[in-house]
């Protein structure tokens, strides 16, 4: 009976990975300067609002020294340098990473108003690595760009996180391979500890954040893969 079954599994089995090829988005190389709408999704280290009660006084890439030197602000003057019109929105979205489960995800409607026309993901940090894997994290995130993209004609870059977290990171460069979107990983960064504001902030969680050069670095690695859209 067994081996009768074997060549219904096999059709299967080559339906499912053709199907699967199908399903992935590769996109078509877009003609430079047809980029003008750009969404960042991200947590602390894009765009953290002040909390004196930690000793962040601000309100920009958590522990960049001044607002010009976060990531975000390094790659907005690298785009407008290319493309002064292009437009670029940043929006904080710790509490999907935190609460994803029970996330509204009518937050996202914004962002889905706004039309983008590359959007940059760049989250992992705040969410439970232990629980990722089982608690179907990933579908979540799936979630979140179908509902900031339903018709499916931004182009996404999909940026892993600064610090080391195996089974985040792994899921989200899964995600982006099987979808054909860009993934860009940033956890290497964080084996060289001048890559971190260590002893600049009083408090550890504050200092563990990108120091200027490893925002630089995230804008760096970010940058030298959309530049070729500008």
């Amino acid at each position: 009976m067994l081996i009768k079954s074997l060549p219904l599994l096999c059709i299967c089995l080559s339906l499912y990975s053709a199907n699967n090829a199908q399903s992935a988005t590769t996109h078509k190389p877009v003609e430079p300067g047809k980029i003008k709408r750009i969404f960042i999704l991200g947590n602390s280290i894009t765009l953290r609002p002040a909390e004196p009660s930690i000793g962040w006084h601000h309100t920009w890439g958590m522990a960049a020294s001044a607002e010009d030197s976060d990531y975000v602000h390094l790659l907005i003057k690298d785009i407008h340098a290319k493309q002064p019109s292009a437009i670029v929105k940043v929006k904080f979205i710790a509490e999907f990473e935190r609460r994803y489960r029970s996330y509204n995800f009518s937050n996202f409607d914004s962002v889905a108003l706004f039309k983008p026309d590359l959007l940059i993901i760049r989250i992992s940090e705040n969410v439970n690595d232990q629980a990722a894997a089982d608690s179907g994290f990933i579908s979540y995130y799936d979630r979140m760009i179908k509902k900031i993209d339903p018709e499916n004609k931004a182009i996404k870059v999909i940026v892993g996180g600064f610090w080391k977290k195996k089974n985040v990171n792994k899921l989200i460069e899964e995600y982006a391979a099987l979808n054909g979107y860009a993934f860009i990983p940033n956890d290497h960064l964080s084996d060289d500890k001048t890559n971190m504001a260590l002893g600049l902030f009083e408090n550890a969680g504050v200092a563990k954040h990108p120091s200027d050069k490893g925002m630089r670095l995230i804008e760096e690695s970010i940058w030298n893969h959309i530049k070729i859209y500008f």
